[in-house]
């Protein structure tokens, strides 16, 4: 008789259709999982990036300040008494600090602007990540339901998990969904903040 009820349990259909529904879980929790795992690379690798860009831009900075120092201290020498040769030759290199200046003022706005970029696509990505990982957890949860559904037969669990699940999937496109948009208001603040702390030197 045990043999008997045993066999008659893992024959319930029922219990098959829950079985298969919580595979299906387990493979989009896997997927949401794989997504998770690539907004946090992609979150590094930008985050990474856009500090490299304002390192570079405020060295570029630092660069055209010293040229402008050279320009000043040429332009000093030229007020005072110098030969025509020492004042051609003055000439030619204030005309290549400043063409130099105007070089790096250039290249600069592009190394900002490409920063300003990344910083944003790394905070999209953190904001994504976050999403996918409630995501996640809400799948967890659906599948710890529906798996007490098999052991206790009380299909409020698997109601619970269908819900569960439903909103697994919804964080899990609300975070596909995500754009730059959010953050990219607030995070262009700093870096014009500190363009001319550099200026000012």
């Amino acid at each position: 008789m045990s043999g008997h009820g045993s066999h008659s349990h893992s024959d319930n259909p029922e219990h098959k259709r829950i079985g298969v529904f919580i595979g299906v879980i387990a493979v989009v929790m896997a997927i949401v999982g794989a997504f998770a795992k690539q907004q946090a690379n992609e979150m590094i690798m930008k985050e990474v990036k856009a500090s490299n860009g304002f390192a570079w831009y405020q060295a570029k900075r630092q660069r055209a300040y010293v040229n402008e120092l050279e320009v000043k201290r040429i332009d000093f020498e030229l007020a005072g008494q110098v030969n025509d040769a020492q004042r051609k030759l003055l000439e030619t290199n204030r005309a290549k600090f400043i063409a130099k200046n105007a070089e790096y003022d250039t290249e600069n706005k592009e190394i900002l602007s490409g920063a300003e970029i990344d910083r944003d696509a790394a905070q999209t990505a953190a904001h994504k990540h976050h999403w996918y990982e409630f995501a996640e957890i809400a799948l967890h949860i659906a599948i710890v339901l529906c798996s007490l559904v098999l052991l206790t037969n009380q299909r409020i669990f698997f109601h619970t998990g269908i819900a569960a699940t439903v909103v697994g999937i919804g964080l899990a496109v609300l975070a596909y969904g995500t754009g730059s948009h959010a953050p990219a208001k607030p995070a262009a603040v700093t870096p014009p903040a500190a363009a001319p702390a550099a200026k000012a030197h």
